[in-house]
């Protein structure tokens, strides 16, 4: 029984891991927040409690303390979840943050936390900076190993309909080391751009280099139905994933849901819950 448990995570580790390795890089998968992955992940520009894992500068365009969950379980493998928690506190010379992010197997996970700080400067510029620490389980050690490094973003809106991002994440080239391989963390640039023709219409668009993968593509549109109720969808490249997705806002509540579907790996729900307080 207990060969056969081994052999099953094993297995597991194998369907989760090697997709990975071609597509994204360990510690730096950003499918965080539902609304973000419905949008393709193209959320370098995008103004949400959830900016903590992808653009620090956003944080500064948050009025109100806002915490936020989320929660996906990749490729609806049993037993595999992916889970943030973001909290914004609004403050006269800052506005602060701290995200935690768990993704992983009863015996393995891949632990990210931070610490970040955003400021605007006038009207139209902000910046981010965020200090973080990045965790990996090694069971053939029975223990986590982890390693410090930074991440920083910034925002310029030039008119009102647009906004413009770009951020930086670990410049340093941080790596975690074991007894039997180092695992590096990448150096990933991504700029994009969030345009609203209309107050109903949003469209976003980025482009994301890492050094140790292809340019990555993405882009999404959101339409807002009603005052409380939001219509999105999006696609990603490299590999190919397109999603969709759904949101209802209601007093200090935002609820938002998303299915992405991989090319080769099947589905991936995802949910996420904001309150700003």
């Amino acid at each position: 029984m207990e060969q056969a448990k081994l052999k099953s995570a094993l297995l597991t580790l194998v369907i989760i891991f090697i997709p990975f390795l071609k597509g994204y890089a360990i510690g730096n998968e950003t499918q965080i927040g539902a609304r973000e992955v419905s949008l393709g992940n193209a959320s370098v520009a995008l103004i949400s409690p959830f900016s903590v894992f992808h653009n620090q500068a956003a944080l500064a365009r948050i009025m109100r303390v806002s915490a936020a969950i989320d929660y996906r379980q990749p490729f609806l493998i049993e037993e595999y979840s992916d889970r943030a928690l973001a909290l914004v506190v609004p403050t006269s010379l800052s506005n602060f943050a701290f995200g935690i992010r768990q993704k992983g197997l009863p015996d393995y996970h891949e632990t990210r936390l931070g610490i970040a700080m955003a400021r605007n400067f006038g009207e139209k510029f902000s910046a981010g900076l965020q200090f973080d620490y990045f965790m990996m389980d090694f069971p053939e050690q029975g223990k986590s190993r982890g390693t410090f490094f930074i991440e920083f973003g910034i925002l310029y809106q030039p008119k009102r309909s647009i906004i413009i991002g770009l951020h930086v994440y670990n410049p340093s080239k941080a790596a975690i080391e074991s007894l039997n391989f180092i695992s590096r963390l990448p150096l990933v640039a991504t700029a994009g751009i969030v345009f609203k023709p209309s107050d109903h219409l949003l469209i976003t668009n980025a482009i994301e280099y890492s050094d140790n993968n292809q340019l990555n593509i993405s882009a999404g549109i959101e339409y807002q139905v009603s005052d409380h109720f939001f219509l999105r969808c999006g696609l990603t490249g490299a590999p190919v994933s397109h999603s969709v997705g759904i949101g209802y806002k209601w007093n200090i509540f935002t609820i938002d849901f998303a299915m992405a579907h991989h090319q080769s790996l099947g589905y991936t729900p995802s949910f996420s819950l904001i309150l700003n307080l």
